[in-house]
């Protein structure tokens, strides 16, 4: 099915050069080292390549110098709100390696936000270092495709998660939102995977496409019909459907999403956001395929809310 290669390609597990922040990264034909300057302390190199806050003060600054112990990319701290972590790591897929620098603060003004955890991306070229613009807040990490090396952001919407593709741009050295994606990958919501009969029942519109205007089918759900989403392993196309014979699937998810300046970070950092008033979920029912939209249409199908903190 065309939306089963979309949804694998968020799963994927990452391929990291170095999954644990390293002394030195070899690659792009340079050796790279983390150098980190603490409160009250002069820079040096880190051997572990992680910088974390200490009793004497936070991090201040960073620098990432190559062999020649030029610094190729460095960030100083805001004032007022040091790093508490800075580590590097490394990524390749497909003869594409990218480095990235994890960062974090606290928030020190009180207003109980969580701490900023921002990712600075770099192409290690063969002449030098070359960050991705925008800076990003808030994604899950590294995904591998079959072109290259992608990102994931994904949201919890409550009825279910997705997730959101995002592209580097080895030309113009920009991150972007991946274009062409007539879908995202659609999950369940955590503790809620395994499929279930719903007591979601009546008529509901299902659209040709995640278009208002689209082409519209009116369907029939029986009580009791069964809800299960495409990866669910525990439930066989043909040997465990109701009494009734009716077995909705959830495919794929699709909003507007774009990227923004994010919130409690400094300007030019972005972050993915979508349209909560334009949340679309593709299923299939008694052969017909298409999109439903909004809380009623979701609830309608068997979906729920959680009723606590998410």
């Amino acid at each position: 099915m065309r939306f089963a290669s979309l949804v694998l390609l968020t799963s994927l597990s990452a391929v990291l050069l170095q999954d644990a922040p390293s002394t030195a990264i070899k690659t792009g034909g340079h050796t790279y080292q983390l150098f980190c300057a603490r409160e009250g302390e002069t820079i040096a190199a880190s051997d572990t390549g992680l910088c974390e806050k200490t009793e004497s003060g936070g991090v201040l600054r960073f620098e990432v110098r190559n062999e020649a112990g030029e610094a190729q990319f460095s960030q100083d701290a805001p004032a007022g709100t040091p790093f508490t972590y800075v580590g590097i790591f490394a990524f390749a897929n497909a003869g594409q390696q990218v480095l990235d620098v994890d960062t974090s603060r606290d928030d020190t003004g009180g207003s109980g936000r969580k701490p900023v955890h921002l990712i600075y991306y770099l192409d290690p070229s063969p002449s030098r270092l070359v960050p991705f613009n925008p800076p990003l807040v808030d994604v899950d990490g590294f995904t591998q495709i079959p072109s290259g090396v992608a990102l994931s952001r994904t949201f919890d919407a409550g009825f279910f998660r997705f997730s959101v593709l995002l592209d580097f741009n080895s030309s113009t050295h920009r991150i972007e939102i991946m274009p062409d994606q007539a879908a995202f990958s659609a999950f369940s919501p955590r503790g809620r995977q395994k499929p279930g009969t719903s007591s979601g029942l009546g008529a509901i519109k299902l659209s040709a496409s995640h278009d208002a205007a689209a082409t519209k089918t009116d369907i029939t759900l029986a009580p009791g019909h069964r809800v299960k989403w495409w990866q669910s392993p525990d439930m066989p196309e043909t040997s465990d459907k109701p009494t009734g014979g009716q077995v909705l699937t959830i495919l794929a998810a699709w909003a507007p999403a774009s990227l923004k300046q994010a919130d409690n970070a400094p300007d030019g950092v972005k972050m993915v956001y979508f349209d909560w008033n334009n949340l679309w979920l593709q299923i299939q029912v008694d052969d017909h395929t298409g999109w439903i939209r909004g809380s009623s249409s979701f609830r309608a199908i068997g979906l729920t809310m959680p009723s606590g903190p998410q």
